[in-house]
């Protein structure tokens, strides 16, 4: 049930810029026109405008293409972001709040998707043939504001914002890299050691955002674990500080099932805690910086985030770089079961074909 662009069902597929261009159309306008409906605010009123997109960035941008589309004021600050992978949708959140603090009574969208048009890999590289199987189409848009009367409406508050990378290490920086095969075919090499690398990359950011918001106790135990592995017994285990106390519901990176499993793990998360990363996975596929959207909608329309509840967003990209947020819903959130993307499917899920011994 997951989807691929007009332009991927021909054989071969078609990789044109303009049927780029196309896709651009078809999966930004529909996220971006519903977000305007359901906030109730014209493109007029938009004083930012983020788009990213890792693999396609044309000219004009993206942000051009919409601002004209859209017929937007003359003094909306548009940006392209491009390159930064699976994360990019977190680190837009996080460029947006920048933003924000230097300017009043401002709103900002963010759009995020990835097009796979141009993305395609046609060769025979098995290593570069991984992502045609799990990249699939998609896209979100978030409406971020620091304006007074947006707290009457707003579903969320952002608490924390953090971003890290490893780019200055060479195993990291070439885990995930995009270059030709032997036939000059250009694709996405994914390295053996990948989640090695994955581990590495979250390990310094979630040490940095628990010094922020886990309580003395949890740093406490970690930090004893560590000197006593350093100084007295070096078969000691690390302490994994229990997130889950502060945390009530995760969005982790829908890379792959071994990816979201390893980080689970690492984190002690059970099977209710990954089961949004999971679903979204099994429905849509890799939608690669709009997954964790889509995973934030699975947990609304299970109905399961209360007012006070805080939600942790890890994005996860090449480079490699984490960006992680921390956002404390601010009102109840009823009714999304029946008008989100999840409307259709929602109570067929969790399924069984992902449980954790299958393959």
């Amino acid at each position: 049930m997951t989807y691929l662009p007009p332009e991927i069902h021909f054989i071969p597929p078609k990789s044109s810029h303009q049927e780029a261009i196309k896709e651009v159309h078809i999966a930004l306008s529909p996220v971006f026109e519903d977000l305007l409906a359901k906030t109730k605010i014209s493109p007029k009123d938009i004083d930012v405008l983020i788009v990213n997109c890792s693999g396609f960035c044309p000219s004009p941008s993206l942000s051009s293409i919409m601002v004209n589309k859209y017929s937007m004021r003359e003094d909306v600050k548009s940006f392209t972001i491009s390159g930064m992978g699976c994360s990019a949708s977190a680190l837009a959140i996080d460029m947006a709040e920048k933003i924000l603090k230097t300017h009043e009574n401002f709103n900002a969208v963010i759009l995020s998707t990835e097009i796979l048009s141009t993305g395609w890999y046609p060769g025979k590289e098995h290593t570069m043939m991984v992502l045609n199987c799990v990249f699939r189409m998609g896209a979100a848009a978030i409406l971020v504001s620091n304006k007074k009367e947006a707290k009457k409406r707003a579903k969320y508050k952002l608490l924390y914002s953090l971003r890290t990378q490893r780019a200055f290490d060479d195993k990291g920086y070439y885990s995930a890299f995009r270059e030709e095969d032997s036939d000059g075919f250009t694709g996405v090499t994914l390295r053996r050691d990948l989640l090695q690398v994955a581990g590495e990359t979250l390990r310094s950011n979630i040490t940095i955002l628990g010094s922020k918001i886990l309580p003395y106790t949890e740093m406490i135990f970690y930090a004893y674990s560590i000197i006593k592995k350093k100084y007295l017994d070096k078969s000691t285990e690390i302490y994994v500080p229990n997130f889950k106390r502060v945390v009530q519901h995760f969005c982790l990176p829908a890379s792959g099932k071994p990816v979201i499993r390893e980080i689970g793990k690492g984190l002690k998360l059970g099977e209710r805690d990954m089961e949004p990363a999971l679903m979204t996975l099994h429905r849509f596929g890799n939608q690669s910086s709009s997954s964790l959207w889509y995973e934030l909608g699975y947990i609304e329309a299970k109905e399961r985030v209360k007012k006070g509840d805080k939600v942790w967003q890890l994005g996860m990209g090449s480079g490699p770089k984490c960006n992680g947020l921390v956002w404390e819903c601010i009102r109840p959130i009823v009714g999304e079961a029946q008008r989100g993307v999840w409307a259709d499917c929602i109570d067929k899920y969790p399924v069984l074909s992902v449980d954790k011994n299958s393959s």
